[in-house]
């Protein structure tokens, strides 16, 4: 690093010890005078680094005067039975210029920043932050006439697709008492689901999205990556986040797509191909023009290696295998494809996000009695697996580029892959005393098909194709998903299908 001075300011003291303590991880040795100048060297790199440190921080603030954030409060055990808001609030712009979202309510995930309001993250480490600045996507929902009611609860530090691991306590599945939601966006699943709101927006870190709208009857988008700007939303690992719409149907998360896609400026995951603001495509207005048309002739693989798996549960493949039936008669050429590397792409994805540390380092509060198993896990893999495997992040990414070159090339020839988007139904959520290992277990079976998407960032859809018996109790249903793969920045062919789909069979009773 080029240096702006060699000579330190006044007042900054750095000891040859200080520098010792450096050189001695490196096992370095000095030699001659190379201490004392050192010392000077790193006591002038220190001269910036004083002066930033003394500046006042700067997060730009939204309008309060045209987005008043009114009535915040945490609500109490008698007003939040089945503990999904984090906070409520009403939130809206007095002047927004769009109508696309007038009327609409909304929750967001409590990983996502609204200025002056407490955020959780589902845990107990976080519980005194107020972010002071507006996520992109909170700004743009207000820009387009939504109104945002609250933050619903999300899972310990968004690292569970169980619906058990909130410091506020566990979320049942809206049609399955004692069932799991699924997660981390479990709050926002059950709230849309039960229809207290009109609206959802989930974050997704390997499923998070897709998962709990899949067990709990909506519909769920992961679009590509850098589609939707992740600006002021709490990071797990920058290669495997993303936010995106929750809803009860395929139009109304076109309609929320087109709200809060494109360019912002800020993030830096939004890479080459990611659209303007003004160039971002009408989705909804696309699925109403070719309704008529259908998918006729569109050109389907099923995915062979997303029913493989020893843990498929049959309920789920007979549904799914029933709804691929119900593609063909609408026309639709249907072909089974094989991508063996499917089947070992959730190793390559946990090779990536376990040695994620931005949020499972806070070790100070390993031991509070709310912190999950899973966040504990991770924090204990993360910390090991930066020490005995140093070389594994920087090669699973390298991984991730090939797998991405593998489904690219499938996609080629066919418009987009289906799968069932989780391979088991819900669990029944753990007991209190269940062991830890037990506990771990609920999540098996639902990232399988989920997370290699998030690693190689393709769009990736769940809508819904009815019931299936529950694990553990035949006699409780539960809903079961599709899961639609397509091209980058192909968002439309994905949700046309599912588009189609939902006005050939209402879900409920297929």
């Amino acid at each position: 690093m080029s240096l702006l001075s060699v000579t330190p300011t006044e007042g900054i003291k750095i000891t040859e010890d200080d520098l010792s303590a450096i050189a001695e991880k490196f096992g370095y040795e000095f030699k001659g005078d190379e201490k004392v100048e050192y010392t000077t060297l790193l006591a002038a790199t220190c001269n910036a680094m004083q002066v930033v440190s003394e500046m006042e921080d700067y997060q730009p603030e939204p309008d309060f005067g045209l987005t008043p954030r009114e009535n915040i409060y945490f609500p109490k055990k008698e007003d939040n039975p089945d503990n999904i808001w984090a906070h409520r609030f009403d939130l809206s712009h007095k002047s927004p210029s769009s109508d696309l979202l007038k009327g609409k309510t909304f929750c967001i995930k409590d990983n996502i920043c609204v200025a002056g309001v407490p955020c959780l993250i589902g845990t107990e480490v976080m519980s005194g932050w107020i972010p002071k600045t507006d996520a992109t996507i909170v700004t743009r929902i207000l820009e387009a006439g939504g109104l945002i009611k609250g933050k619903a609860v999300c899972e310990n530090l968004s690292t569970s697709a169980a619906s058990f691991t909130a410091a506020t306590g566990a979320i049942d599945n809206p049609y399955a008492k004692g069932y799991s939601a699924g997660g981390s966006s479990s709050g926002t699943a059950n709230l849309v689901a039960k229809g207290e709101v009109d609206l959802g927006i989930g974050a997704d870190q390997g499923g998070s999205i897709r998962i709990p709208a899949s067990l709990c009857g909506i519909v769920g988008f992961k679009a590509t990556a850098g589609l939707i700007p992740y600006t002021g939303i709490v990071n797990n690992e920058a290669t495997i986040d993303y936010v995106g719409p929750m809803t009860r149907t395929c139009l109304e998360n076109a309609i929320l797509l087109e709200a809060i896609a494109g360019v912002d400026g800020l993030d830096d995951r939004q890479r080459a191909g990611t659209p303007f603001r003004d160039q971002v495509p009408k989705y909804s207005s696309i699925l109403l023009e070719t309704k008529d048309s259908g998918i006729r002739g569109l050109q389907i693989g099923v995915l062979k290696e997303g029913l493989s798996s020893k843990i498929m549960d049959p309920g789920v493949e007979n549904k799914f295998r029933a709804a691929v039936a119900v593609l063909k008669n609408l026309g639709t050429i249907v072909k089974e494809i094989s991508i063996p590397m499917h089947e070992i792409a959730p190793i390559i994805f946990a090779a990536a996000s376990k040695q994620d540390e931005d949020l499972h380092t806070r070790r100070e509060k390993l031991d509070v009695p709310q912190r999950s198993p899973i966040s504990k896990n991770a924090t204990f893999a993360g910390e090991f697996c930066w020490q005995k495997f140093p070389h594994v992040y920087a090669k699973s990414i390298n991984l991730c580029c090939k797998l991405t070159e593998i489904y690219d090339k499938v996609l080629k020839e066919y418009d987009v892959l289906i799968m069932p988007s989780t391979i088991t139904p819900s669990d029944p959520l753990p007991l209190p005393t269940d062991s830890i290992v037990t506990k771990m277990s609920k999540t098996i079976g639902k990232l399988e098909n989920t997370c290699p998407f998030n690693a190689t960032g393709h769009p990736a859809l769940a809508i819904l194709i009815g019931f299936v018996p529950a694990k553990g109790d035949k006699n409780i249903r539960v809903p079961a998903s599709i899961q639609i793969v397509g091209r980058h920045f192909d968002e439309i062919t994905c949700l046309k299908v599912g588009f189609a789909w939902e006005n050939a069979k209402s879900w409920k009773e297929f």
